[in-house]
């Protein structure tokens, strides 16, 4: 049986409230979630804390109950690159759940965050023990690989200017806030972290948002870009 953590009340709700909000557990019956709360800890950071750094083979789940976390790291040569990003109610590094498995990315907190923290061995534990809900796993793990999937191709038969278009597309869809009546959407990225997700400089990122915003379709600030035409972007990054 996992070793269970028996978390103060106040994190118990807080943790509940975090679980339901993730896709994944949204309709687990009470009694499953019970069990994942039972072994899950909460923990809050605060803004650029690193976590998981040298710790390759750490099998921990987490779940985003606020704020913003990057999966990011350094290639050979030492420039930093940013897999993804990830808001309230997403679950993130389900594959650490492997054993025996090394990862060359680890986190970094965008903001003041709060995280629930799921012990692999644990959960997979909790996982066996109910095995219908394997299936949610997998279809997760799917939807996500077919993005990867979409993405890799539309930036191997793309431009820089197709890739930065794409990647605000898909950030805005999933991080973006309605502004302006619903007019507009409203995005909080750094120059650095696109740059960092489509594998180019900042000077070149800079370049291409200043032509997006020449054609009316975002308006860039520090750390936010304003996306005034969605359609249109989503145009620019190749349909």
């Amino acid at each position: 049986m996992p070793r269970k953590h028996h978390p103060a009340d106040n994190s118990v709700a807080l943790i509940r409230r975090a679980l339901r909000l993730c896709p994944l557990m949204r309709h687990w019956p009470d009694d499953v979630l019970d069990e994942v709360v039972a072994v899950a800890r909460l923990r809050r950071y605060d803004k650029r804390t690193p976590l998981m750094v040298g710790e390759r083979s750490r099998r921990e789940v987490l779940v985003v109950a606020s704020g913003r976390l990057a999966v990011e790291g350094v290639d050979a040569a030492g420039v930093r690159f940013v897999l993804s990003l990830h808001g309230p109610g997403e679950i993130v590094s389900l594959v650490r759940m492997l054993g025996n498995t090394c990862f060359v990315y680890h986190f970094v907190v965008q903001e003041g965050t709060v995280l629930v923290h799921l012990p692999g061995g644990a959960f997979m534990t909790v996982l066996d023990a109910h095995p219908a809900l394997w299936r949610d796993v997998c279809m997760l793990v799917l939807e996500r690989l077919h993005e990867q999937i979409a993405t890799q191709q539309r930036r191997a038969l793309g431009h820089t200017a197709n890739h930065v278009a794409d990647a605000l597309a898909r950030l805005a869809l999933i991080h973006g806030k309605a502004v302006e009546g619903g007019q507009a959407v409203s995005l909080r990225i750094s120059q650095g972290d696109l740059a960092a997700m489509v594998a180019v400089s900042r000077q070149t990122v800079n370049k291409e948002l200043r032509t997006l915003e020449q054609m009316g379709v975002i308006k860039a600030a520090y750390g936010r870009v304003t996306i005034h035409d969605l359609e249109a972007l989503r145009q620019a990054a190749g349909g």
